[in-house]
C-alpha cells in the first residue's frame, strides 16, 4: 500500500485534523472553564490536562498519520528528508483547520457564559481589555514581558522540547514497551514545560495550536487585535507562536542530529 496516494493522504490528514483538534478541545476547554466560571484550575492542573490531551491525541492518531499535530515538526521532518514533500501543505492545513474547528466548538459551548462575562466586566471585543478573554484561546504577552523576550524564550523552549522528543522517539530505548510508553512520555514532557514556564511566559510549542484559534477570534469580534496583541509593540504578536516554534524545532533538530544522535 502506497502511503502517499491520495486516499491514504486524505485519511492521514483527517487524523491530523482530529488529533490536533482533540488537544485544542480539552486544553482550551480547561482554560475557558477556569477563567469564565467559579471553578479555578491552577497552572499545574491546566498543564496536566494539556499533557494528557497530547497523550490521548497521539494514541488516537499515531498509527495512521504519525501524530505530528504541529506544522513546525512537519516542516522539520520534510527538511530532514523524513517526510514526503507532497504531504507538507495538506498536513499543515489539516492541523490549522483542526485547531480552528475545535476552537469553534469550544466557543459555542461557552458562548453564553462568555457573553455574560463580557457584559459584567464591560469588555468590548477588539479592545486591549478584551485580550484577557482572547487569551483563553491563544497567547498574548504578559505585562512584564515584551515581543522579543517572548520570541527568544519560545525558541529556547522549543529547542529543548524537540531534543528531548527526538531522544524519546527511539525504538531501542524502551524495547517492546515503546509504542505504549511514547505518548505518555510526550504528554509528561508537555506537562512539565507548561507547569514550569506557562505562568511566567506563555509557551506554545505548536503554531497550529495558536494560529487556528487566533484566526477564529479575528472573525468573531476581535478583528486585527487578535493578531496584533499589545498596542505599543513594533511587531504583531502572532509572530511569536507562529514563527518562533518553527525556528526552535528546526534548530533543536539540527543540534540533536549533529551532537546527540
Amino acid at each position: 500500500m502506497n502511503p502517499d496516494n491520495k486516499k491514504n493522504i486524505l485519511k492521514q490528514c483527517v487524523y491530523e485534523f482530529l488529533g490536533t483538534g482533540l488537544i485544542i478541545f480539552f486544553g482550551i476547554g480547561s482554560i475557558a472553564l477556569s477563567k469564565l466560571t467559579n471553578i479555578h484550575f491552577s497552572q499545574y492542573e491546566i498543564s496536566i490536562i494539556w499533557g494528557l490531551s497530547v497523550s490521548i491525541a497521539i494514541y488516537f492518531s499515531f498509527s495512521t498519520s504519525g501524530a505530528h499535530f504541529n506544522p513546525a515538526i512537519t516542516i522539520f521532518l520534510w527538511l530532514s528528508s523524513q517526510f514526503s514533500k507532497k504531504k507538507v501543505v495538506p498536513y499543515i492545513m489539516s492541523q490549522i483547520s483542526g485547531s480552528f474547528f475545535f476552537t469553534m466548538l469550544i466557543y459555542y459551548i461557552y458562548n453564553n457564559i462568555l457573553i455574560s462575562f463580557e457584559k459584567n466586566n464591560n469588555i468590548i471585543r477588539g479592545s486591549q481589555k478584551s485580550l484577557d478573554i482572547a487569551s483563553i484561546f491563544c497567547i498574548y504577552p504578559k505585562n512584564y514581558n515584551n515581543f522579543m523576550h517572548d520570541f527568544i524564550t519560545e525558541i529556547i523552549i522549543t529547542v529543548i522540547f524537540i531534543i528531548i522528543l527526538m531522544k524519546l522517539n527511539n525504538k531501542n530505548l524502551f524495547f517492546t514497551s515503546y509504542n505504549i510508553l511514547y505518548p505518555i512520555l510526550i504528554g509528561i514532557l508537555v506537562t512539565i514545560i507548561n507547569a514550569s514556564f506557562g505562568a511566567l511566559n506563555n509557551i506554545v510549542l505548536n503554531p497550529a495550536q495558536d494560529l487556528g484559534p487566533r484566526i477564529f477570534l479575528s472573525l468573531v469580534g476581535w478583528g486585527k487585535s487578535a493578531f496584533l496583541g499589545q498596542e505599543n509593540s513594533y511587531f504583531p504578536y502572532f509572530l511569536v507562536p507562529t514563527i518562533a516554534p518553527i525556528i526552535g524545532i528546526n534548530l533543536g533538530g539540527w543540534i540533536y542530529n549533529l551532537f546527540i544522535k
